[in-house]
């Protein structure tokens, strides 16, 4: 049983860390959230680095959470006996047994270290050394799928990548608390060992799920998509801190109704140019951590109605962040999914998606959400069969022709975005760049028209971020377009789409039969 002081949660400063103290952090945060939210990493996460003091305000305001600054980590792994049984050493020649001495981590409780800081931590013996056991990376792996896969729950998975932002560490606390497979393999197969890694990334997303999501990251992000979706299971693209601490942090709500939703017999149908300003990605919890890069603060929040990408999947894990969204929503901040639903997968590649297609649909009903981005190629069947089993009432999707087309025998629209230039709208774009292409994309067309442009979020006084958009330069777009353009949440323009469509009234609408061709799958 652990033995935490139950009136503090302690905070630990990790961002000046090395990858390698980073890790063994991160791993003593999941054993020792184990029962409950007992420590808080500072990590100035790039999304946006305000993010740690945001949350220890609003905790402390709001929750009732009392905070106390840890000064090093063998101080902190003192506060917390009996949280690790020992210690795991790996390797430096093999960048393997650090993912395997995570995942042993999570099994055993046992804290992963690197062989030089084995005595910061004396009281704790050495259980497990894997220093001299392989002979290389590949033998490595193969060994952790055949021996610590099968001890792991197989209900989750954790992908290692470096990107372009570092290695994927940065929910490896939330890996460890629940006893997650960790590993780190090139989902290309153009990786050192080639063929011997495909087939064990492979056999890996076998033995998980399926249904199951695998957090972390992988790139290229296709590839990776794509094998996992093969297995039936799911992309949580988790660059986030502090999942461990937030799965137990309390939720009072429990009437997720959107603030945003409305009586549909209000809208009114004009010859207009609808667009939705759908900021993304709502399948990461990185978002939803980073308070959407900082741009859910812009003081013209509610100024102008913008459709916020967010995972339903959050209730179950997450619930005190999307309480946090709901409790602080104005009449104009609209929730709908991100990349494919709830979840991020190619639903066109699953062999078997009717599980997951149902799942969805139970979250979106609970989560009161009922629009979502679908990451999928052109496919008919498929996003009707997704329609049908969901009852999600529109998708919008990066591939197609322009205009929309109804699904589910008119219940349902899906919007295409592929060749509209809206799609990932360039992120350090001015707002008159943007307001130009939502120009020259409707003058193409003839109204009333639906457009979805896909952006980014960000606060844009963020020098580490990818830049994005926020509802300040959104309020000026809006003064840019003028009166032919309204700005529509995706409840209104799906409502408005379905009414023109069963009318008629949408010269550039499709019907219900309309097929045109199966561009690539598009990544972020």
């Amino acid at each position: 049983m652990l033995i935490a002081r139950p009136d503090k949660t302690h905070v630990l400063e990790i961002h000046q860390m090395s990858m390698e103290e980073k890790i063994t952090a991160l791993a003593f945060q999941g054993l020792a959230n184990r029962n409950g939210a007992n420590v808080f990493c500072k990590a100035k996460f790039w999304n946006w680095p305000g993010s740690d003091e945001f949350w220890i305000g609003y905790l402390t305001e709001k929750k009732g959470f009392a905070f106390e600054e840890i000064g090093s980590l063998p101080d902190l792994v003192e506060r917390y006996p009996g949280a690790a049984k020992g210690l795991v050493v790996w390797d430096p020649r093999i960048d393997q047994t650090k993912w395997i001495a995570v995942a042993m981590a999570g099994v055993h409780d046992l804290l992963p270290v690197a062989p030089e800081c084995v005595s910061r931590y004396g009281d704790l013996p050495v259980c497990e050394c894997l220093q001299g056991r392989f002979a290389s990376e590949i033998e490595a792996a193969e060994w952790s799928v055949k021996s610590i896969l099968p001890q792991c729950d197989r209900r989750i998975g954790y992908s290692i990548e470096r990107a372009w932002s570092g290695a994927t560490i940065d929910s490896l606390d939330y890996a460890v608390q629940n006893s997650s497979f960790v590993y780190c393999l090139n989902h290309t197969g153009n990786g050192k060992s080639g063929p011997r890694e495909t087939q064990l990334i492979h056999e890996i997303l076998s033995r998980i799920g399926p249904n199951a999501p695998i957090f972390g990251w992988g790139e290229p992000e296709d590839a990776y998509c794509e094998a996992i979706s093969f297995h039936d299971n799911y992309v949580m693209c988790a660059e986030a801190p502090n999942l461990s601490f937030w799965k137990h942090v309390p939720c009072r709500r429990t009437d997720w109704t959107q603030p945003a939703r409305k009586d549909p017999s209000s809208f009114v149908l004009q010859k207009k140019h609808y667009i939705a300003l759908c900021t993304s990605e709502g399948d990461t919890p990185k978002m939803a951590v980073s308070v959407e890069g900082g741009a859910w603060l812009d003081p013209n929040r509610g100024n102008v109605p913008v459709n916020w990408g967010m995972n339903p999947l959050h209730l179950d894990l997450f619930p005190a962040i999307l309480e946090f969204y709901w409790d602080t929503a104005t009449e104009n901040d609209y929730f709908m999914g991100g990349a494919s639903g709830a979840g991020y997968t190619y639903p066109n590649r699953m062999p078997n998606p009717e599980a997951w297609m149902k799942q969805v649909g139970e979250y979106f009903r609970r989560a009161d959400m009922h629009e979502t981005d679908a990451w999928m190629h052109f496919s008919r069947p498929v996003y009707e069969l997704y329609a049908k089993l969901s009852g999600i009432r529109a998708f919008a999707m990066p591939c197609g022709p322009f205009g929309c087309t109804s699904l589910n025998g008119g219940e349902a629209v899906a919007f295409f975005r592929g060749n509209s230039g809206l799609n990932y709208f360039d992120s350090s774009g001015s707002p008159r760049d943007l307001a130009e292409q939502i120009k020259r994309h409707c003058w193409q067309r003839n109204a009333p028209s639906f457009s979805v442009a896909h952006l980014v979020p960000d606060s844009r006084n963020n020098p580490t971020s990818q830049g994005g958009w926020n509802p300040t330069l959104f309020v000026e777009v809006r003064e840019l377009l003028g009166d032919e353009f309204r700005f529509v949440t995706m409840q209104e323009m799906s409502e408005l789409a379905i009414r023109a469509l069963r009318e008629g009234a949408c010269p550039d609408c499709h019907a219900p039969g309309y097929s045109e061709w199966d561009p690539p799958q598009a990544t972020r």
